[in-house]
């Protein structure tokens, strides 16, 4: 779920997608640089939320954060008004994403899968992450260069397709156990319930 939000293709590609929006060279570099101290402020803000608030409630506040931000860039691209808004609701995409789906994936990779299994649930756990990551970061280009889809959404397809990250909520709210303040010897017994 964490790479279905498009967090790596927006990253890898936050140049290419500033200036396909109208900005200089320049100007979508440094833009592309706020996106990172962006994603560095809300990464120590979630650090220091996680156990305050809990694991599910960043996570809620992030895909909802994401889903409404992405949603919207696409309408100002579909609407041909990108002018100065875009920035702003990628920047609260970013926001969205540091400080819930970025950290606190990594924090509960850690904390749900029973002792007995970790190490090797962790490594299936990471090798899926990277193969997501490399599944979307490749399909990102064939999306934004389909000819149907730039006649039929004007260039708001891939962020109209990521901010189904609201999806990430229902997950998280069906299968997701809350583990702050819980022990790994009390995971182990909660997969048992």
């Amino acid at each position: 779920m964490q790479q279905l939000t498009g967090i790596n293709a927006i990253l890898y590609y936050a140049p290419e997608i500033f200036k396909s929006l109208n900005s200089s060279t320049d100007v979508s570099l440094m833009q592309t640089s706020i996106l990172g101290v962006v994603n560095l402020i809300f990464t120590l803000l979630a650090i220091k939320l996680v156990d305050k608030m809990g694991r599910k409630p960043l996570l809620y506040i992030g895909s909802i954060g994401m889903s409404v931000s992405l949603a919207t860039v696409g309408l100002f691209i579909y609407y041909e008004s990108v002018g100065n808004w875009v920035l702003p609701f990628l920047l609260l995409f970013m926001a969205s994403f540091s400080i819930s789906w970025g950290p606190i994936v990594w924090v509960l990779l850690s904390e749900i899968f029973p002792n007995k299994i970790k190490s090797l649930a962790l490594a299936l756990s990471v090798f899926i992450q990277w193969v997501a990551n490399f599944v979307v970061t490749q399909f990102y280009p064939a999306i934004v260069d389909n000819q149907w889809l730039k006649d039929n959404f004007k260039g708001a397809f891939p962020f109209y397709m990521f901010s189904l990250s609201v999806l990430s909520l229902i997950f998280v709210w069906k299968n997701i156990p809350e583990t702050k303040n819980k022990t790994l010897e009390e995971m182990d017994k909660l997969w048992l319930n």
